[in-house]
């Protein structure tokens, strides 16, 4: 049953813990659960995110969820998701941000981070990579013509690591900056804004509006990176985001190339 402000799509489920709420919905998603399953812990045994990477956070400290989608989009669609949620999250901490702490704002790490950044700089807060989100999602199964499955899993630094907390390196909370916020009430807002921006996606425009979206809450585009792929790593200027998702990155010989899947690292420029 969907709870109150949550939109009707959405039916959000509970655990106290588990090892991975990305896993769970995986094995329920293949056993023929239907689209809209929220699952949320207090705590994580064995989360995850991009390359497999790790954490920990103390049990009811952070937002820790994982969304079902069955969506009929076309399947080019489908890695947009990602995307979906992390401009969601940017939609959603901006009036809390702006209420406590207005001298912050959230950005889009290019491809799966959300990072909290100084309104007047743009440097991240504290000096470091300043994430206080990521994001995994997973195909469940191939695309057919009926559609796809996807299952996105989102953990949010709400209240840890706090000050004097030793985290994971670069991590930075929402507490962190002095904006207090309960995990359910986040994740309700969260959910509307993720929920607007998925029918959006479905819109024949879908993802023009979602790349400019996303363009403009950027923390990559314009920034001199890394970006570490499979096939060896890429340095030069992130330019654009297009349509399908891929970072548009221009090497020093004046070469564009996109990037569609890999790790990107911010790099310093004095």
């Amino acid at each position: 049953m969907s709870e109150a402000g949550v939109p009707s799509r959405f039916r959000i489920e509970t655990v106290a813990e588990t090892g991975s709420t990305n896993a769970d919905l995986v094995a329920r998603a293949t056993a023929g659960e239907p689209d809209g399953l929220v699952l949320r812990t207090d705590h994580q045994t064995s989360g995850r995110g991009r390359l497999d990477r790790r954490w920990d956070a103390p049990p009811g400290t952070n937002l820790l969820f994982s969304t079902l989608l069955r969506p009929d989009w076309p399947a080019e669609r489908v890695p947009l998701v990602t995307s979906c949620l992390a401009v969601a999250l940017v939609d959603a901490l901006e009036p809390l941000l702006n209420e406590q702490a207005a001298g912050v704002v959230a950005r889009v790490k290019w491809p799966n981070d959300v990072l909290l950044h100084d309104r007047l700089t743009g440097d991240p807060i504290g000096g470091s990579t300043a994430k206080v989100a990521g994001i995994l999602a997973e195909l469940v199964g191939a695309p057919s013509d009926h559609g796809a499955t996807v299952v996105v899993g989102m953990g949010v630094n709400v209240a840890w690591p706090g000050p004097g907390d030793d985290g994971p390196p670069g991590a930075v909370s929402l507490l962190g900056v002095r904006a207090a916020v309960e995990p359910t009430a986040l994740l309700h807002v969260i959910l509307r804004a993720f929920g607007d921006r998925l029918d959006l996606l479905g819109d024949p425009d879908g993802p023009a509006a979602l790349r400019e979206a996303h363009r403009e809450r950027s923390a990559t585009i314009g920034r001199w990176v890394r970006a570490e792929r499979a096939g060896g790593d890429l340095v030069g200027t992130a330019v654009d985001v297009g349509l399908d998702g891929a970072l548009r990155v221009v090497t020093a010989d004046g070469s564009s190339i996109a990037v569609r899947a890999g790790d990107v690292v911010h790099l310093r420029t004095d």
